[in-house]
This record gives structure tokens, C-alpha cells and sequence, in this order.
């Protein structure tokens, strides 16, 4: 067994860890290459499979344009997600690299603890881009707040964006920015949907301004996502993770 799932299954008590936690690491680092995506990202094993996933499924509709993030934090959803795209694609990766910004009046006040946390650097994102065989060409690091990063020259299109921005302030200026860009057919994830409640007012705020009705889908209690465009299920897509 990887030294990297045992040092997992020590973390945990042995009677809480079921045989899905083990494979879903598993795959990711058979996907990845790597044990190292999971010392760079925040995100949990089962929610990293859910962006590969939809990654992959992204990859097999041949569609143009970029992967673009907003919140990086140490490049491991990015490093895992750009890997399974096409490889004409670049990516665009955005970051105060300063740790969560202030929240404002439409986020909820368990938010405020988390101001400055979660500190990544650009060294650390390069870091595992490399480890994963990504070549600097193929990347665009952009540090800076929101406000001052999200400039010209911006992606021409998208075809796969990660918003994992948590705030009201960052999730709309992600929306507005980006989604204008993203193609028909391409894929939107808001990371933290079910789990800060100013993520998901942005969301219904920007969609009700732009008179837009999106076919929101769900994974586990936090993640939503959506392909542009898409009016139904009928065909029998479902998705899965890795």
C-alpha cells in the first residue's frame, strides 16, 4: 500500500475509515502522478475526484478554450484538474497568495474568523504544476486581489472555470468577469455552494441580474456546478467522481 494512504489511515481512527476514503486516494494519485496534490490543496479527497471528473468529461466534448481558478491556494485542484484537460489548453490562475480577504456585509459572520487564513504562495503552485509535468509555458500565475488581478489581457474563452473564492465580493467578480468568457458547453464550479452562504447569494444575485437560469447540479453538501447552455438530463448524463 502507497506510504502516503498509510500515513492517511494513522490520521484517522481505523474504525472511521471505509474502503471509498482509501480508493478515491488511490485514484487520485494514479491520476495525478503524485502524493503530493494533497499537501496542496484544502480541498477534501472525494471533492479533488469531483474535479477530475468533470475535467475528464470536459476533455471528451472537444471543445476551445481555457481552464482559469480563482483561489489557487498551493495549485493542487489546479495542478489535478489542468493535468486531465486538453493539452492545447492553458491555464489562468488567480490568487491573492495572501491568505482569505476581508468579507463584507453579504457574508455570513462565521466568515469573519477566516479573514487572512489559508495563506498560499506562487512558489508552491509552480511547485506542484512542475512536479505534475506541466510545462511554464502552459500556465499563467496571476497574484493580486481580485480587484487588481482580474485585468486585461484576460482568457478569449473558457471551457473549464473553478471559482473557489468562499465570498460574496469574490464569487460575483469571478462571475462577472468569467462567465461572459466561458463557451457553450463548458463547465462552471462554485466550490463552497452549500458552505458559505455568501458563495451562494453571488450566485443567485448574479443569475437573477443576467436573467439567467442555470441547470445546477450538486455534489456532496458544498459543491454545485454547471455546463452553459445545458436545459435538461434527458440524455442520462449523471456524474461521478474518479
Amino acid at each position: 500500500m502507497n506510504h502516503v494512504i498509510l500515513m492517511f489511515l494513522r490520521k484517522k481512527k481505523k474504525s472511521s475509515v471505509s474502503s471509498v476514503e482509501v480508493g478515491i486516494h488511490k485514484r487520485i494519485i494514479e491520476v495525478s502522478g503524485t502524493a503530493s496534490v494533497f499537501e496542496h490543496t484544502l480541498c477534501r479527497p472525494s471533492k479533488l475526484a469531483s474535479l477530475g471528473s468533470l475535467a475528464k468529461a470536459i476533455s471528451k466534448r472537444g471543445l476551445t478554450g481555457d481552464f482559469v481558478e480563482c483561489g489557487v491556494y498551493k495549485g493542487g485542484s489546479a495542478a489535478l484538474i489542468f493535468s486531465l484537460l486538453p493539452t492545447d489548453c492553458h491555464a489562468w490562475l488567480y490568487d491573492s497568495f495572501e491568505g482569505m480577504p476581508e468579507v463584507s456585509e453579504h457574508d455570513d459572520s462565521a466568515a469573519k474568523e477566516w479573514e487572512g487564513t489559508c495563506v498560499g504562495h506562487v512558489d508552491d503552485a509552480v511547485k506542484i504544476m512542475t512536479e505534475m509535468s506541466i510545462s511554464p509555458e502552459r500556465f499563467t500565475i496571476r497574484k493580486g486581489w481580485f480587484e487588481d488581478s482580474f485585468k486585461e489581457p484576460l482568457p478569449k474563452q473558457i471551457q473549464y472555470l473553478h471559482i473557489d473564492a468562499d465570498w460574496y465580493d469574490s464569487v460575483l467578480l469571478a462571475l462577472e468577469t468569467f462567465y461572459p468568457l466561458v463557451v457553450d458547453g463548458g463547465l462552471i464550479v462554485l466550490d463552497d455552494f452549500g458552505h458559505w452562504e455568501g458563495c451562494r447569494r453571488a450566485f443567485y444575485d448574479y443569475c437573477e441580474r443576467e436573467k439567467i437560469r442555470p441547470l445546477l447540479d450538486r455534489f456532496e453538501n458544498d459543491q454545485a456546478f454547471w455546463f452553459k447552455g445545458r436545459e435538461h438530463n434527458r440524455d442520462g448524463w449523471t456524474h461521478k467522481a474518479l
